[in-house]
């Protein structure tokens, strides 16, 4: 048989050829990805990212590219709609199809459960229990719970309304809500507070509370609501930087008092996480 051919009288080298190229995983081709189209993806988030309509060598330079280059990419977004032009500065701006897009990803976007897969995780690995919240008809409403063992023999549950003054989750709603929807509650709940000749709240005082949560991007409370326990809450914001839902871990005390740094790191990531998802 002459050397370099099979049995069947085809050449090695033939038998090569026509494998072609070897296919490689599916995993390592997506990691790969286009190139162009990541960088393209930069042009956008550059014009995402600013408050306006930027020129051409902004864009560039945002999207670390030359001018020349980013001009290519923004030729080509102008005539798919992803991007606009002005008529008489030549800035260049999103476009229709990029807001038809946003909107599109925006109605698929379910913020209740989002957060409640938040409070998941956060239960799951802390072994507290989470809630999820939101503005009702009567207050700050509960309306997700994940149960960990520190609720075990207290009444809190699905329904369960939130003091605004008395409750971490109420503090959420204080300092980012309007005060023109929290201020009939905060009434309420202190002419409450005076009838049973407990200490009420004062004007100052409430102000001082909500400007130190909208410092510190989350509430903390200890035992106003249920004895013996503590909470933390953290706002979770939508696309318009509004105020959707509340996120509260609720702990024993002693609970709190020994792992508050890790508690309120992680609530506060999983909340900003939920926000960015919404667009916030």
């Amino acid at each position: 048989m002459p050397s370099g051919s099979s049995p069947g009288g085809v050449g090695v080298s033939a038998e090569i050829r026509s494998l072609g190229t070897p296919r490689l995983p599916a995993k390592t081709r997506e990691r790969k990805g286009i190139q162009s189209v990541e960088i393209g993806v930069r042009v956008l988030d550059a014009l995402a990212a600013a408050t306006g309509p930027l020129p051409l060598r902004e864009i560039g330079r945002l999207a670390g590219l030359s001018a020349s280059q980013a001009h290519r990419y923004l030729a080509s977004f102008l005539k798919s709609g992803l991007v606009q032009q002005h008529p008489t500065t030549g800035h260049y701006d999103l476009g229709s199809r990029a807001l038809h897009w946003g909107l599109a990803a925006m109605s698929r976007i379910d913020e209740v459960e989002s957060a409640a897969e938040a409070l998941k995780r956060l239960s799951t690995k802390f072994d507290v229990t989470g809630m999820v919240s939101i503005w009702g008809e009567r207050g700050p409403t509960c309306i997700r719970m994940q149960r960990g063992s520190s609720l075990v023999g207290t009444d809190v549950g699905l329904g369960t309304i939130f003091p605004v003054l008395g409750s971490a989750t109420g503090n959420v709603f204080l300092a980012f809500l309007p005060s023109s929807m929290t201020a009939p509650y905060v009434r309420r709940e202190l002419d409450s507070a005076r009838q049973r000749g407990a200490p009420a709240a004062t004007a100052r005082s409430v102000a001082e509370t909500s400007a130190k949560v909208r410092e510190l991007g989350y509430a903390r409370a200890h035992g106003h609501f249920i004895s013996n326990l503590s909470a933390l809450a953290a706002p979770v914001f939508d696309f318009q930087h509004e105020l959707v839902a509340a996120l509260a871990l609720v702990v024993r005390r002693e609970h709190l008092e020994k792992d508050e740094t890790r508690l309120t790191a992680a609530l506060l990531a999983e909340a900003r996480g939920v926000s960015k998802a919404l667009g916030g």
